[in-house]
C-alpha cells in the first residue's frame, strides 16, 4: 500500500485501490426495507451503472404515496363513471377484468401500479425514475381532473 502526502494525490490513490467489498450491493438485501446508510451514488463513474442504495428520501415516499392514492381515486372515479354510463373502459385488458367484476379490476390496477412503483423505487437514482415519477403524478392529476369534469357534466 502506498502512502500519499498531497490531498489531491491521496484521493487518486484511494480511488485506485480495489473495492473492499466482496461483491457490489445487491438489488435486494437486508437493508432494502430496514435502514442502511447509503442514500446516493457518490462517484461519477458509478452513475453509468445501476447501483442500489439503502435509504430513500421523504420526497420519494411522498411521490409514491401520492401516485398510489391517485391511482385508487382514478379506479373509483372510473368505476363510478362507467356505472353512470358516461364512459367505457378504454384499456382492453382492464375492460376484460371489469367483466369479471369490480374486485378483479381494482386489485389488478393496484398491483400493476404498486409493482411499477416498487421497481422505480429500487432504481431511484436512474434518470428514467427521476423523470417518470413526477410525470406519472402529473398525468394522474390530469386524468382525475378530467374524470371530475365528466362527472359534473
Amino acid at each position: 500500500m502506498s502512502h500519499c502526502k498531497d490531498n489531491s494525490i491521496e484521493e487518486t490513490c484511494s480511488r485506485n485501490q480495489s473495492d473492499r467489498r466482496r461483491s457490489p450491493t445487491p438489488l435486494f438485501n437486508r437493508y432494502t426495507l430496514w435502514g442502511g446508510r447509503r442514500k446516493t451514488i457518490r462517484r461519477a463513474h458509478e452513475k453509468r451503472s445501476h447501483l442500489f442504495v439503502d435509504l430513500y428520501s421523504a420526497r420519494l415516499l411522498f411521490l409514491v404515496a401520492a401516485i398510489i392514492s391517485l391511482s385508487c381515486i382514478d379506479a373509483y372515479l372510473t368505476l363510478f363513471l362507467i356505472e353512470k354510463g358516461k364512459v367505457v373502459e378504454a384499456n382492453p385488458i382492464m375492460a376484460v377484468l371489469l367483466s369479471y367484476g369490480v374486485v378483479p379490476f381494482t386489485v389488478v390496477k393496484f398491483i400493476v401500479t404498486a409493482s411499477a412503483l416498487l421497481v422505480l423505487c429500487l432504481f431511484k437514482n436512474s434518470r428514467i425514475t427521476r423523470i417518470s415519477l413526477p410525470l406519472a403524478l402529473k398525468i394522474y392529476l390530469c386524468v382525475i381532473i378530467y374524470e371530475i369534469y365528466l362527472y359534473l357534466l
